[in-house]
């Protein structure tokens, strides 16, 4: 199962990295996020971290889907 998560490969990320939490997530558990998001950060890639408390998984509460959209919108500017 570790070769399937996201931290084991982590050395292999060179590409800035936007990372959207839902604090209520029963599915991937927020402090996976987090430990992906300070990882990255240690290795000094260009990343944003999104945390939506109101939210699972989905990210689909109004306002936090909202957000959620302009900052992609945002981020694809900056990088794409």
């Amino acid at each position: 199962m570790w070769d399937k998560s996201p931290i084991a490969h982590i050395d292999d990320v060179v590409a800035p990295t936007l990372i959207a939490l839902g604090m209520k997530d029963l599915r991937v558990p927020p402090s996976q996020g987090l430990e992906f998001f300070h990882s990255l950060k240690a290795r000094n890639i260009q990343t944003k971290l999104l945390i939506y408390d109101d939210c699972d998984h989905a990210i689909d509460k109004s306002a936090s889907e909202a957000d959620h959209w302009i900052n992609i919108k945002q981020w694809f500017d900056e990088y794409l």
